[in-house]
């Protein structure tokens, strides 16, 4: 459905250690997920995900990692809750 849907986007294992990426290699970013445009780009994801990897308060599991650690990586993220506006 791209590009009128976000692509699947994930971390391969192993998934590095960050605030907002599952240990099933899901990225929580809003831009994969309800802020997503059709006219983004590979390029502007890889943007933002380089710019949430590189800003890293802490090297931790997101708050609800044990929720996702089970799921199949890649899915819809039509009713993720965004924890942090930050990123």
């Amino acid at each position: 459905e791209y590009p009128s849907r976000p692509p699947s986007v994930y971390f391969l294992q192993p998934t590095p250690r960050h605030e907002h990426v599952y240990t099933n290699g899901d990225i929580c970013l809003s831009l994969l997920g309800k802020d997503w445009r059709p006219t983004m780009t590979a390029q502007s994801l890889a943007v933002s995900i380089s710019s949430i990897l590189n800003g890293a308060r802490e090297k931790g599991l997101p708050m609800d990692n044990a929720r996702h650690a089970g799921n199949k990586p890649g899915g819809a993220q039509d009713d993720w809750v965004y924890h942090d506006d930050n990123c």
